[in-house]
């Protein structure tokens, strides 16, 4: 029988190669490449490119998309189960600040706590952009720092003068 093309295969015409590189790359994901991937799913080859071709044909739209459609519901699949699980990630952060404190290491406990601590909302990042221009203040502010600056320039009244005479031009 002959193959779908490829605009016309679903998740249904995946291989169970396919899948299990799928499966492995999402379940490892940051943890391991695409390459190493393919070659735990099983895929081989002679040549020292073949395990990176495969895995880059594999992830590529244009000759895989029923491959990458199951990547990409894999992947959503993943996400919504951090999303909606924060008590593990609570937890994560508990189990690694008493590892941390269990070793003497407080400033990584303490790293530990502020990070569970951020995801709860109890800290919040709060940064003030301060603008020295003239551009950013009210009209009294802009007043004062006007009568600031004549002040000075009456301070000034030492400066000599160095400006041409018309006259001495003419000479």
């Amino acid at each position: 029988m002959p193959q779908k093309s490829k605009a016309l295969r679903t998740m249904i015409d995946l291989t169970p190669k396919q899948k299990r590189f799928v499966d492995i790359y999402v379940e490892n994901y940051g943890k391991i490449s695409k390459v190493d991937a393919a070659k735990e799913a099983g895929y081989t080859s002679k040549s020292k490119y073949g395990p990176t071709e495969t895995a880059s044909r594999l992830t590529n739209p244009d000759i895989n998309p029923h491959v990458c459609r199951y990547l990409e519901k894999r992947m959503a699949q993943e996400l919504a189960i951090y999303e909606k699980d924060k008590l593990k990630s609570y937890k994560t952060y508990d189990r690694l600040r008493d590892g941390a404190e269990n070793k003497g290491q407080f400033t990584a406990a303490i790293n530990a706590e502020v990070a569970k601590g951020k995801m709860a909302g109890y800290f919040v990042d709060r940064k003030e952009v301060t603008h020295l221009g003239l551009e950013g203040l009210s009209r009294e502010q802009l007043e004062k720092r006007l009568d600031e600056l004549e002040e000075k320039i009456g301070e000034a009244s030492n400066i000599i003068d160095v400006t041409p005479d018309s006259t001495s031009e003419n000479t």
